[in-house]
């Protein structure tokens, strides 16, 4: 790999890999604009917010890399990443969150039954809720290298892996206040008590379950991710 190529993996994670995303986002977009010609109606619009708000941590992600990479000044570097950093947390379970939108494949069973047979629409929407959980799972993962690759080289190989498990815990915790508690990233701004409330109401058992089965759901496809990565680069 040229130097280059190199600086330029630096930015974007990988940027085949994020090129390769904006396709397949696109991709995600047609499907969702070709069904209404299959059934009549317009259904799963939702899909391409989720979409949107699944890219935002990888942008924020990009813009940390661009400033650790080509900001000199340490001082001015630390605090930019640190708003970066609390900015990113905040955002990154949006993108494996569209993994739990295949909930609606089952809440809207009623519409794949027909005179006792499957629909072939079933088919359809299977595969359209997983290109879109196919993208949101490697934006997570582009987003979240490009902060493990910054603490490693800050800190230490070690430290980077236990960043890497910490971000799964708390991204597990924070697809669980997003899909059951219906809490937003935004409300620490606009509706922080909401939130707070919303943690304090979310401090049980099933929480906790719930948060450890997404941690290592997101723990293993990163591991799997990153050996993939490293072959490459």
């Amino acid at each position: 790999m040229s130097n280059e190529q190199r600086r330029v993996n630096d930015v974007f994670g990988n940027a085949k890999t994020a090129a390769l995303l904006a396709g397949l986002s696109a991709l995600c977009f047609l499907f969702i604009a070709f069904r209404p010609f299959l059934v009549g109606e317009t259904r799963f619009l939702f899909l391409l917010w989720n979409l949107f708000l699944a890219w935002l941590p990888y942008v924020v992600s990009t813009s940390a890399a661009w400033t650790d990479r080509f900001i000199s000044n340490s001082g001015n570097r630390a605090v930019i990443l640190t708003v970066f950093g609390i900015a990113w947390l905040l955002l990154f379970p949006n993108a494996p969150y569209l993994t739990t939108d295949f909930i609606h494949l089952v809440a809207n069973k009623p519409l794949y039954i027909s005179n006792g047979g499957v629909s072939y629409l079933v088919w359809y929407d299977l595969v359209l809720y997983f290109l879109f959980s196919w993208c949101g799972l490697f934006l997570g993962f582009l987003s979240t290298y490009q902060f493990h690759r910054m603490a490693a080289r800050s800190f230490g190989e070690a430290a980077g892996w236990v960043f890497i498990a910490v971000v799964s815990v708390l991204g597990g915790y924070g697809i669980y206040l997003g899909r059951v508690v219906r809490l937003n990233s935004w409300d620490v701004i606009y509706s922080p008590f909401r939130l707070l409330y919303g943690v304090l109401e979310s401090l049980h058992m099933r929480g906790f379950l719930f948060t450890c089965l997404f941690a290592l759901f997101l723990f293993v496809i990163y591991v799997f991710l990153y050996s993939l990565q490293g072959k490459k680069g």
